[in-house]
């Protein structure tokens, strides 16, 4: 289930030209807020721009950034959501940052299909951009 709840925010254009609009997102799963994940929004049939990425903290908060320019914000739009996080060899969860190539012993945090390109999660972002809560309909690994 994906909610939207509306906070007027705007962020203007970035360097490629294209209106972005500013998001709060939140990051839940069955088991409480997802912290140290990475958010991956994937831009939708008639929603422009490269996509967006957004690193959520202990409390599963986080904002976006476009994936290429690094501009703040993201084009209004339909989006598929991919979430990551990455859970050591202890089961304790890593950075929003860390790598598998940093940590060869980790794994994913999320179960598929959510962790993956083809994630079933989608989010609309309306012209005024705002609050956005994510909800994923599983238990995530880490402790």
């Amino acid at each position: 289930m994906v909610c939207g709840t509306l906070l007027s925010v705007i962020v203007g254009c970035g360097g490629d030209g294209v209106t972005r609009v500013g998001i709060e997102g939140e990051l839940l799963a069955q088991n409480g807020p997802v912290r140290n994940a990475t958010v991956q929004l994937i831009p939708q049939a008639g929603t422009e721009g490269e996509g967006a990425i957004g690193l959520a903290d202990e409390g599963g908060k986080f904002t976006v950034i476009s994936s290429r320019n690094r501009d703040a914000g993201l084009p209004p739009g339909r989006y598929r959501v991919r979430v990551s996080q990455l859970i050591d060899g202890d089961g304790s969860v890593l950075s929003a940052e860390a790598t598998q190539a940093e940590y060869p012993f980790s794994r994913e945090g999320v179960p598929p299909p959510y962790s993956s390109p083809d994630s079933p999660l989608e989010i609309s972002v309306p012209e005024q951009g705002g609050k956005v809560i994510i909800e994923l309909p599983v238990q995530t690994l880490g402790k």
